[in-house]
């Protein structure tokens, strides 16, 4: 009996021992399927992302057959990447997240690297930037000097053209120097090739195109070392786009031909489209506008073709400029009305862009709840599925004990599924609560501010137009005074002389008050001014021509010497304000028999206006602060005259905003003098963008 009970434990030991082996073969064999299936993966992702979707889902199902978890995350990451690329954005960083949890958690540290890096991709992509680096850090941290080159090399890249993004190219630098100096002899050709590429693209939007060159051509001695026509084709179309900022003009041609001719091999549309494009800048660069009509037509078909909106807002404006130039310089009002038409369809496009975009975001942030609500749902199922899966493989040995364990297993899990969306309702309730509560506190504060703005500007508009009609004002006083000696005195003659200096003073303030007022009505939202060539001494001559009653009152006499006329390139209206609270400040601290002196001159590329008077001058301590408002609320002119404390520190204001200087000279008791720094007008410089002013203005009227 005992040798029967020991037979059949040795048959049961074998048949374990037998079954265990064959499980093990199995799995191995389950293996190397499932790295098959990845590899595929890896191609399939950039090829077919719907197909990718399939083979990723049945990868991870039959890694978690076999219980292979790098191979079940593998494939989720694959999913997740395709997943955003098709456009649900959420439900691929929601995966992505689940997936770098389970990694942290089972402490498996190159695959949590790797998903790091895969949502750095995605947070990228979608501008958030900070997030972005953050998964790049905590990748780098866990890297090790025995990982496989390629992922550090992912890792540190992502990291500089991130920091690029940014805009921080001093960081974008340091990493790419960290990879070129550290790690160049591990790098193969492709990595150097986009080492020096990106590298490039740093510089360039630093505009130093000395050293973009120098990377860009490195680029293209490593890549011509293989068979990559793609990648070729876009090394020789960014040194062209190079040579064409820099206006080396046939350089570019020869790059940009050549880069033409290998995407028509490949056939890339988007990229012939941008080839077109660069001709016809070349052109129109070089005044060619004919040439450059049939480039901008030409990338405009395929834009069509393709329907890239974006290319096809860029050919409208491209084609617009072209059409206006050639009717301007042909007198060619058919190109002219050609010109209009493409600039309605190019702002038609613009705003139909925008209000696309707009919709867009609209409808994501709507779906954006109930997306992660059902991934959430999807994951527990899946969960539930794996967990039922599992429990039948086990049933096969444990039948019997596993009924009381599902069981319990069941009841806990109900327990948990009830907390669980109790808990997630009452948080989303109170998230939506808050988010709208802080939206509504943001628009109250935006509200606030902007009404502060507009009130702010309100009255520092009127207190300038009450400053500059005061002095006017008070010559027509004097005059009208003068009137009723006249009239006692029947010195008729005096009394029409008297009458002309009304009308004219009567016509300096209604001119004064509708300039004001129009500059005013212009400015309401911000102090932007509107710059065109001025002549100075016409300025000269119509601010002195309403100051000289009131300095002939004092006394005093204003030396404004016959000088060579200079052209500045200013706001007309902020000038002349400015000339007026000078002079009129001089006038105003000079005492009676005193004198003021007004002129000009150039310096380089700048035009210097000075006026300087022999009054009070100002003591050594408030130089300082003297343009800072209301500080001549504490100072009254040599006759008693009052003012309002703002003069000065508009004129500052408006010397800040023509990106202009102004500075004193002063001494007490000898008088001060006053100097402005303005650009001249360069016709080579200012001209287009006076031209582009005019369109402006001719657009506006069109649209109105």
């Amino acid at each position: 009996m005992e040798k029967l009970l020991l037979a059949m434990m040795i048959i049961c030991f074998c048949g374990f021992v037998s079954k265990e082996s064959r499980s093990q073969i199995n799995a191995v064999d389950d293996t190397l399927v499932i790295q098959n299936m990845l590899s595929d993966l890896k191609h399939l992702i950039d090829s077919n992302l719907d197909s990718t979707l399939i083979l990723s889902k049945e990868t991870a199902q039959r890694a978690a057959k076999i219980k292979y978890r790098n191979g079940i995350w593998e494939a989720e990451m694959y999913r997740g990447k395709a997943l955003y690329k098709l456009g649900h954005a959420d439900s691929s960083k929601v995966l992505l997240t689940q997936v770098l949890k389970e990694t942290q958690e089972q402490k498996c540290r190159l695959e949590e690297i790797k998903v790091h890096s895969a949502l750095a991709m995605i947070l990228q992509n979608d501008y958030n930037f900070h997030p972005a680096v953050d998964h790049l850090m905590q990748a780098e941290k866990l890297m090790k000097d025995t990982d496989p080159f390629e992922l550090r090399f992912e890792i540190l890249n992502k990291l500089a053209t991130t920091h690029r993004k940014m805009m921080d190219y001093a960081s974008a630098l340091k990493y790419f120097n960290i990879l070129g100096n550290k790690y160049f002899n591990q790098m193969n050709v492709l990595q150097r090739y986009t080492l020096f590429q990106n590298k490039g693209n740093v510089y360039a939007v630093m505009k130093e195109f000395g050293k973009t060159e120098e990377f860009f051509k490195k680029a293209y001695d490593e890549i011509v070392k293989i068979n990559s026509p793609a990648n070729q084709a876009l090394i020789t179309y960014n040194l062209g786009a190079l040579f064409y900022s820099q206006k080396r003009y046939e350089v570019a041609k020869e790059y940009i031909t050549k880069s033409l001719e290998a995407y028509l091999k490949i056939g890339d549309r988007s990229y012939i489209e941008r080839c077109y494009r660069v001709f016809g800048s070349i052109y129109f660069d070089q005044k060619d506008y004919l040439k450059a009509k049939k480039y901008y037509d030409m990338a405009m078909g395929i834009a069509k073709e393709i329907n890239n909106p974006r290319a096809i807002m860029a050919n409208y404006d491209n084609l617009y400029q072209t059409y206006w130039n050639i009717g301007y310089y042909n007198r060619n009002i058919e190109n002219m009305d050609k010109a209009l038409s493409y600039y309605q369809k190019y702002t038609q496009m613009k705003d139909s862009l925008y209000k696309i975009e707009t919709t867009t975001k609209i409808l994501e942030l709507e779906k954006q709840y109930e997306t992660e609500k059902k991934n959430n749902q999807i994951a527990i199922l899946e969960k539930e599925n794996q967990h039922q899966e599992d429990q039948i493989l086990v049933q096969h040995t444990q039948r019997n004990q596993l009924i009381l364990a599902i069981l319990l297993v069941s009841g806990i899990l109900g327990i948990f599924v009830y907390f669980f969306y109790y808990y997630k309702k009452v948080n989303n309730l109170l998230q939506i609560q808050s988010k709208n509560i802080l939206e509504q506190k943001n628009r109250i504060s935006e509200q606030n501010v902007k009404l502060q703005k507009s009130l702010n500007t309100q009255n520092k508009l009127f207190s300038i137009i009450g400053h500059d009609l005061r002095s006017p004002l008070a010559s027509i006083f004097n005059i009208s005074s003068l009137i009723g000696f006249y009239i006692e005195d029947k010195n008729y003659a005096a009394l029409e002389t008297t009458k002309k200096m009304m009308d004219q003073k009567t016509d300096q303030i209604l001119d004064l008050t509708d300039n004001l007022l129009n500059w005013a009505r212009s400015q309401t939202e911000s102090l932007q001014p509107l710059f065109m060539p001025l002549s100075l001494n016409e300025i000269f001559k119509e601010c002195l021509e309403l100051y000289r009653p009131i300095a002939v009152d004092k006394d005093i006499i204003i030396d404004c010497s016959e000088q060579q006329d200079l052209l500045i390139w200013a706001d007309r209206n902020m000038v002349k304000t400015i000339c007026r609270n000078l002079v009129n400040n001089a006038i105003k601290f000079t005492h009676k028999n005193g004198q003021i002196k007004v002129w000009h001159e150039s310096n380089d590329q700048f035009a210097l206006i000075s006026i300087k008077d022999s009054g009070v001058g100002v003591e050594k301590d408030k130089l300082e602060s003297l343009f800072e408002n209301g500080y001549e609320k504490i100072t009254r002119g040599t006759a008693g005259e009052k003012s309002t404390g703002l003069g000065l520190s508009v004129c500052k204001e408006f010397v800040d905003a023509m990106n202009g200087k102004i500075w004193v000279e002063s001494e007490t008791g000898l008088g001060s003098q006053f100097t402005f720094e303005l650009l001249l007008y360069d016709p080579e410089i200012h001209q287009s963008k006076q031209k582009q002013t005019q369109k402006t203005n001719l657009s506006t009227l069109l649209s109105n």
